[in-house]
């Protein structure tokens, strides 16, 4: 006879003799918990500092009865069958998976529920538990809610509140899918918050509206929310369109999910602070700011006996955040796998797989490259990159003079060139206006470490990328790679041009541009003369790629003709 699943004996619940068969105790042991130790009991209660500035009550179940909880976890994740919006605590899903579905949208409505955990009470469990499609008896159902409710309210800080939120949630979900549905909208749930998104240029008033520049739930929004027992958090209602900065669980998502600026820039800040003072010492102050939400960790932070134990603990933070720039940006990202490197380096371990990184590393080293043109009177600098299946590409003004210049990568600069270019010798194509040359390589290139061409027509403005060439270039000198943001597009010298946030200077001109993906989008164009000049200069940027292959394209076809 087969052994019934945790499902089915759970559909089965009458007494509390059958929830402790279901968790894996006895009955006896299940009883004086409940009755004579009492969970009321077995929580220790702290706050933690909210990133806006508040608070957070956390009340955590000492160690016996989260072990209880985590195995009613277990169960009703198994029980639990998640909505197609539901995207907080389930284990397929994530905060990424969430921001996607609003990627992109005209606009973007998020609301936060108040007291969230506090406001799922005792009975509102134990009546979910009986009621469909659970439907247990009484006595189970009473037993269930005891486990899980601390002073009659679920804990935020015990293993088993999170699923049941999500169960709790299930019929409010069902409500609101229906809501966005009639009113061409996307709605999603990410434990409290919940966000509408729609391409439409404005939401139906049922939905939300703004008066007097204030913004309102509607009716309809506002008498769901209210059936189910919920309560908006009017501080956090936020309503935004394409021209301002969109969130959603802490990602931007205008074009695609993306990490905060400021949660990288607090997080080079803390490897910084490792560096200077040491990984105890960086800790101390992260604890002392408030962020540590580990109340052993903040007990013992100055003892100097428990060096050992702090240092883990912040690797683990430390790799916590690196892990989720990963999860947000992939596994390709050069944010990411400098990040990464960083962490290993710190803790002089391979906490995180760096093959992506070497390879990126060897590309940028096979497939880009300084041109040099050297005379009695002056030394012509620029760079270029190697395209698969075009060919050689640089800027048209380095190498418009007509000379001959020398090719190296960064490897065998000042000591062997891979060959010679030269607008008679071998150029393919090239258009001032655009600002472009094409040549045909004079050496073999590895066409499995070259990066690949992506779609320069997409670009935005606010987009990341990444800035790769040979400025003022000398013998021992590295690629300057650097990562920066679009800032705007304009007409410099006849031909659409992306700004950039990262400073170029001279010598970069002929450089590659690469996307999120390290695809090629651009070609770099313009900058300052020196590091030391002024970086304002409004001209630092890029050609988009789309412009060079259709010239090419129209070139080879006269050619032809």
């Amino acid at each position: 006879m087969e052994r019934e699943t945790n499902k089915e004996l759970f559909f089965k619940l009458k007494t509390r003799e059958d929830v402790a068969t279901l968790l894996g105790i006895s009955e006896r042991s299940l009883r004086y918990f409940l009755y004579k130790r009492r969970p009321e009991n077995m929580y220790h209660t702290f706050i933690v500092t909210k990133k806006n500035g508040g608070t957070r009550e956390i009340s955590a179940p000492d160690k016996e009865l989260k072990e209880i909880q985590r195995k009613l976890s277990k169960v009703l994740t198994e029980v639990y069958e998640p909505k197609v919006c539901a995207y907080g605590f389930i284990q397929t899903k994530n905060n990424t998976k969430n921001a996607m579905q609003h990627t992109k949208k005209a606009l973007v409505l998020n609301i936060d529920l108040k007291d969230f955990f506090s406001q799922i009470h005792f009975g509102r469990v134990r009546g979910m538990l009986m009621s469909a499609p659970y439907g247990i008896e009484e006595k189970a159902a009473t037993t269930i809610a005891q486990i899980a409710c601390f002073n009659g309210r679920l804990p935020q800080g015990a293993p088993s509140s999170p699923v049941i939120t999500n169960m709790i949630c299930v019929p409010l979900d069902n409500a609101l899918m229906r809501l966005a549905k009639s009113t061409s909208c996307i709605y999603t749930r990410y434990a409290d918050d919940i966000t509408f998104s729609t391409y439409k240029h404005e939401f139906d008033k049922s939905l939300v509206y703004v008066e007097n520049g204030k913004i309102h739930i509607g009716d309809r929004l506002a008498e769901i929310l209210g059936k189910h027992s919920f309560i908006v958090n009017s501080q956090k209602i936020t309503l935004r369109s394409r021209i301002n900065r969109q969130e959603v669980t802490g990602l931007t998502v205008n074009e695609f999910p993306n990490v905060r600026r400021t949660y990288i820039k607090k997080l080079r800040a803390i490897l910084h602070s490792c560096e200077k003072y040491g990984i105890i010492e960086a800790a101390k102050i992260y604890v002392k700011k408030g962020l540590c939400k580990n109340p052993k960790i903040c007990s013992i932070i100055d003892n100097g006996d428990s060096e050992e134990v702090v240092t883990e603990w912040f690797k683990k933070v430390l790799t916590g955040k690196v892990r989720y720039i990963k999860q947000v940006k992939g596994p390709r990202s050069l944010t990411y796998l400098t990040y990464a490197q960083k962490v290993n380096l710190l803790f002089q371990e391979n906490l995180f797989d760096l093959t992506e990184l070497d390879r990126f590393e060897r590309t940028i080293k096979n497939a880009t490259f300084i041109l040099q043109y050297d005379s009695d009177e002056n030394c012509i600098q620029g760079s270029a990159f190697y395209l698969s299946g075009v060919g050689l590409l640089t800027s048209y003004h380095v190498t418009e003079g007509g000379e001959f210049f020398k090719v190296y990568t960064v490897d065998t600069y000042d000591n062997t060139q891979l060959g010679i270019i030269g607008k008679e010798l071998n150029e393919i194509s090239s258009d001032r206006t655009i600002d472009y040359a094409a040549y045909k390589p004079p050496f073999d290139i590895n066409d499995e470490l070259t990066f690949k061409c992506g779609d320069s027509t997409k670009i935005k403005i606010g987009d990341q990328v990444t800035i790769i060439g040979y400025p003022n270039h000398q013998e021992g000198n590295s690629p300057y790679v650097q990562s920066c943001s679009i800032t705007s597009k304009k007409y410099f010298q006849g031909a659409p041009f992306f700004t950039v946030s990262g400073r170029i200077v001279h010598g970069a001109s002929g450089g590659v541009v690469l996307n999120f993906q390290n695809e090629i989008i651009g070609i770099i164009k313009g900058g300052i003369v020196t590091i030391a000049d002024d970086s304002e200069n409004e001209n630092q940027g890029f050609i988009p790629l789309h412009l060079v292959l259709e010239h090419l394209e129209v070139s080879a076809g006269n050619s032809n003709g």
